[in-house]
């Protein structure tokens, strides 16, 4: 999961293709020294940024996007109306604001992927992502796997503290393409995958929920199904969430390393 939770890290430093993985500390670990950074991405309105790195030595592909990190990305959070998911998936409905920040880099990682993937048989491709970046994760493998169904079997996906995405049929379409390779690990009180409400707006999560209980890393593995399992993440009353354990996953993301600078 660590490892994981590093590559999700990374994508908060605003990375530049042809410079490497340039972000000081966090970056300054042996994990890093095996991993070619193959592309980047920044797109403004609506707001997204990732990268997609490749690793000889563990034959993965990462495909890391970053979570709530300019203000503008407030407000793709805050966006909590739904739109259709795909037209051939009936009754499935997404958040409006993961999804168009998700599709407005779309061709270009999709692109991206297919060559790294090309160029390197056999590979795992592991879509990673904290936040925000989780449910740009969820969104943007299971695009992939619906564009590419002949290398579906090679998608991980792996998300932290990440919200809601859509509704029951999309997360039960979610499940059917992608459940058994998806692990999206929650920690303690931590308020983000408690949003959008499903109470309200009928929201709803897709498993594989991975519930850490304790700063040792001991976890529960949630039920494998499409409702909120009530010795998970859920077992936390709202009310008694927050934003602290939102950022302590395995001590990551370290936003005292970030560029103090807050971009719009």
């Amino acid at each position: 999961m660590d490892k994981y939770m590093s590559f999700a890290e990374t994508a908060y430093y605003f990375l530049n293709q042809g410079s490497g993985f340039s972000c000081g500390l966090s970056c300054d670990i042996p994990l890093y020294k095996s991993v070619n950074l193959n592309t980047t991405w920044h797109s403004p309105n609506p707001v997204s940024d990732g990268y997609i790195a490749i690793s000889p030595k563990h034959k993965e592909i990462y495909v890391a996007w970053a979570g709530t990190r300019r203000i503008r990305s407030v407000a793709v959070d805050a966006m909590a109306i739904f739109e259709d998911f795909a037209p051939d998936v009936p009754g499935a409905i997404v958040h409006a604001g993961f999804a168009e920040s998700t599709n407005a880099v779309y061709p270009h990682i999709l692109k991206n992927i297919r060559a790294a993937a090309e160029d390197n048989p056999g590979y795992k491709i592991v879509f990673v992502g904290h936040s925000l970046g989780g449910a740009n994760a969820v969104l943007s493998a299971l695009k992939f796997a619906k564009d590419n169904e002949y290398i579906k079997d090679a998608i991980r996906v792996w998300t932290f503290g990440q919200p809601r995405v859509g509704n029951r049929q999309f997360s039960e379409y979610y499940t059917e393409m992608l459940g058994n390779q998806t692990y999206r690990i929650t920690y303690q009180g931590d308020i983000v995958p408690h949003v959008p409400p499903w109470q309200v707006l009928g929201y709803q999560h897709h498993p594989l929920e991975i519930h850490v209980i304790n700063k040792d890393g001991d976890f529960y593995v949630c039920q494998n199904t499409v409702r909120e399992d009530l010795d998970g993440a859920y077992r936390w009353p709202t009310i008694d969430t927050g934003v602290a354990d939102h950022l302590d996953y395995f001590g990551k993301p370290e936003i005292t390393r970030f560029d103090p600078l807050i971009e719009w």
